[in-house]
């Protein structure tokens, strides 16, 4: 018997965002979920993407496939996808093919021990499997910065050259991910020519991950007033729900079976969101309204993508003079502001569905600051927002601790809801 054969099923999802997606199955691994929507295989899988447009009066069509890691959910694998259906759109529509030109792949003299022969070679093998915009700035950094190796021979290539070229870029206030650059191509290129080369004698900057608000209470309130009076309906909506630290990859795989107007919450369902558990949120009037001007009522409740929404929130920003920020910092600001205006860790570690206190601690708290301020204030005491923030009672936190030490304060949190929910 020959291997079995792989067809293209189309993707099945409630929220209608699958439109011209297809995955590629072999007959008994075609499997639907209660609500018939499309499972995974229980391995890395690939989806298939068609799309159509007019090109100068003529309807043109095209195909590409993609690789899914294994684990993902058909939902968070389509919603990857989104952008890049419309990327193929748009060069459909311009070019009337997805087709690329033929590459000229230029001929190899590995024995050419110059540095630019080299990283010719080494440049024109990396197109054959990579993509423009890699290849692009592959060239950008040599072009910049490494080109002064040029005539040198690759194997005359010492640490003092290197570190005093990293010194250079330093000095020119280049950042640590550009200087961190250079090494990816010298390390490759050393590693294929068998050049030896003590990489630790080397110091690079540190990548310092940006991952903390810096603004004050006036600053906060500046940005989200501006995010929420923003004049499109459909990213004002976006905006208020990421005002109550939702991330944005979630939140856009949300759909309006998952708001229970009578609990008042909605739910994020464990396949959607990052930390794989289900998170249960309050649903505030200002969310509501978000909710309600919306133009659909079926589906996911944003009909839109990450690309649109990052485009829309650096218009907003640009207005009030903020190029420095992306999505992402609404998370962030919203936990600072809320700290520091007396909302406890608990109840921010809960807002922003960590899985871990810790996380929280490590992210937004300074090593002086205590983990047990009082819940009295949180982020929209500030700027006038609703937030979902539960408020936790430290008293009844502390007894807990003593009836039970050995749990961690995370689960004794989840007790105290329970306790909570079962007596209202």
């Amino acid at each position: 018997m020959g291997n079995p054969q792989v067809k293209s099923i189309k993707i099945k999802l409630n929220n209608n965002t699958a439109s011209g997606m297809y995955i590629l199955l072999v007959q008994s691994e075609i499997k639907y979920s209660k609500d018939n929507e499309t499972k995974p295989p229980n391995r890395a899988y690939k989806i298939e993407l068609a799309v159509e447009v007019v090109h100068k009066n003529k309807r043109c069509r095209g195909k590409a496939t993609y690789a899914i890691a294994k684990g993902t959910s058909i939902s968070k694998a389509v919603s990857s996808l989104l952008g890049k259906k419309e990327e193929m759109k748009n060069i459909l529509r311009t070019k009337g093919t997805l087709k690329l030109k033929k590459q000229e792949i230029s001929k190899i003299d590995t024995k050419d021990r110059i540095f630019k022969a080299l990283y010719n070679s080494f440049i024109t093998k990396k197109k054959i499997n990579h993509s423009h915009n890699t290849i692009l700035t592959y060239n950008t950094c040599y072009n910049n910065y490494l080109s002064g190796f040029d005539s040198k021979v690759i194997d005359d290539i010492e640490e003092d050259d290197v570190q005093n070229l990293i010194n250079d870029m330093l000095n020119k206030s280049k950042s640590a991910e550009t200087i961190h650059g250079i090494k990816k191509i010298l390390k490759s290129m050393f590693d294929i020519h068998s050049v030896e080369f003590n990489w630790s004698m080397i110091e690079f900057p540190k990548i310092v991950v940006k991952d903390k608000f810096s603004g004050d209470d006036e600053e906060a309130k500046l940005i989200a007033t501006t995010l929420l009076e923003y004049n499109n309906p459909l990213f004002r909506g976006v905006f208020a729900f990421l005002l109550t630290g939702r991330r944005i990859g979630e939140l856009l795989l949300m759909e309006h079976r998952h708001i229970s107007y009578k609990n008042n919450n909605f739910t994020l369902p464990k396949e959607n969101t990052k930390t794989n558990t289900e998170a249960i949120y309050q649903l505030t009037p200002a969310l509501i309204k978000a909710i309600k001007i919306q133009k659909n009522n079926k589906g996911t409740v944003f009909n839109t993508t990450q690309a649109s929404v990052l485009y829309h929130f650096k218009k907003a920003m640009r207005s009030i003079g903020i190029h420095n920020m992306v999505v992402h910092d609404i998370r962030s600001m919203v936990a600072v502001v809320s700290l520091r205006n007396g909302a406890d860790i608990y109840s921010v570690s809960k807002m922003l569905s960590h899985k871990k206190i810790a996380t929280t601690e490590s992210r937004y708290l300074n090593n002086d600051v205590s983990t047990s301020v009082d819940a009295q204030n949180s982020f929209n005491d500030v700027i006038d927002v609703e937030v979902d923030t539960l408020k936790l009672n430290d008293s009844k936190l502390d007894k807990l601790r003593i009836l039970l030490p050995e749990k961690t304060d995370e689960q004794l949190f989840a007790i105290l809801e329970v306790l909570k929910s079962s007596i209202q």
